[in-house]
């Protein structure tokens, strides 16, 4: 039953896909719609060291803005549109992270750095097919990568050391990870493009915190951020013999005019000259 129900919805996104590159039409050279950019924010932990218990709902960035753990983040990335509708971009990202629970008499920090994959899709031009020259960009993402962390765990009263996680080789410190986002971004120009994000990063493992426990095994970390992105075009097409005269010369380029038979009259000449 289960297999019945996945062929369906592969079936349907499969479709979905071939539908939305239909409406793309074309997809963009390899040299063209490149951009680089830089994104900075707020996060907030779910895990088991926290007071709000790491429901995952509940520690959306948005809904968890007023919590207290939040922590800068930042990311660069560099991006590549497809079409009008698909695009992938890659992120290298570095943040701290934090959490407490009074309860158990803990609290915990970590840095934490991501290098990640994701593919993005604007959804209101899918189901409105608005224009490519539109303003406002409404966009999903989904993506994957690797997670590396440096966890340390200690008392709330006395401050004390309980225990590390990632730090000199102790404990699994890298692990995959999966993120998940919506994105608003403004088109200021043809060059510039600035963005409002909103990602969910979801890890399998249990020790981000450095603490395990068997109410929790998901956990991870929400990410709010706003950033820009600077397009441009790879210039691709290499001349390697320009500055070159005789070249440009025989490209017939060269905006000097050029008498064909000169070169025939100062031969003829040189011979009636050896002749006499």
């Amino acid at each position: 039953m289960l297999s019945k129900y996945t062929n369906i919805i592969l079936v349907l996104f499969l479709l979905f896909l071939s539908k939305s590159f239909v409406i793309a039409q074309n997809n963009y050279s390899f040299s063209d719609k490149w951009g680089v950019g830089a994104n900075i924010g707020l996060n907030y932990f779910y895990g088991d060291v926290s007071d709000d218990k790491g429901r995952i709902w509940n520690n959306a960035p948005l809904s968890g803005f007023y919590y207290t753990d939040k922590n800068f983040m930042a990311s660069l990335s560099l991006t590549k549109a497809i079409n009008k509708l698909w695009g992938i971009r890659s992120y290298l990202a570095y943040g701290k992270l934090s959490g407490s629970d009074e309860g158990k008499d803990m609290y915990f920090k970590s840095a934490v750095y991501s290098m990640d994959m994701d593919v993005t899709f604007q959804y209101l031009d899918y189901f409105l097919n608005r224009p490519e020259t539109s303003k406002f960009k409404y966009y999903a993402y989904a993506g994957f990568g690797m997670f590396k962390f440096n966890s340390i765990r200690r008392k709330i009263t006395t401050d004390q050391l309980i225990d590390t996680n990632g730090i000199n080789n102790n404990g699994e410190s890298i692990k995959p990870i999966v993120k998940l986002g919506l994105g608003i971004a403004y088109q200021l120009d043809k060059k510039w493009l600035f963005h409002f994000e909103t990602t969910l990063y979801y890890t399998n493992s249990d020790y981000l915190d450095d603490f395990k426990s068997s109410s929790s095994k998901l956990e991870g970390f929400g990410y709010m951020s706003l950033g820009f992105i600077y397009k441009f075009n790879l210039n691709l097409n290499l001349n390697l013999h320009s500055g070159n005269d005789l070249w440009e010369k025989s490209k017939g380029t060269n905006n000097r005019t050029y008498n064909s038979g000169l070169k025939n009259k100062k031969k003829r000449k040189l011979h009636n000259k050896w002749k006499k």
